[in-house]
């Protein structure tokens, strides 16, 4: 699961998405929970289309790699 959000969204608080991801980890699950904030974004029609685009190739890069394609790692893992 990827959480995405933009400090310049009208209708939800940039803070509610962040909420979400700590209380995520504070679950104690293992897997990782990606918050992505862009700061020029807004709420899906607030973005350009390359916000748009950078968003969703952050997303897909995210289902490759825990998918386990090999060449999708963070470097870190690498």
């Amino acid at each position: 699961m990827t959480i995405s959000t933009g400090l310049n969204d009208p209708r939800v608080s940039p803070w509610e998405p962040a909420k979400f991801a700590a209380a995520l980890e504070a679950s104690g699950d293992p897997n990782p929970v990606p918050l992505r904030i862009d700061e020029q974004a807004g709420h899906g029609i607030g973005s350009t289309r390359s916000q748009g685009d950078l968003l969703n190739a952050d997303q897909i890069a995210f289902v490759f790699w825990r998918a386990g394609r090999p060449d999708w790692r963070p470097q870190a893992d690498r």
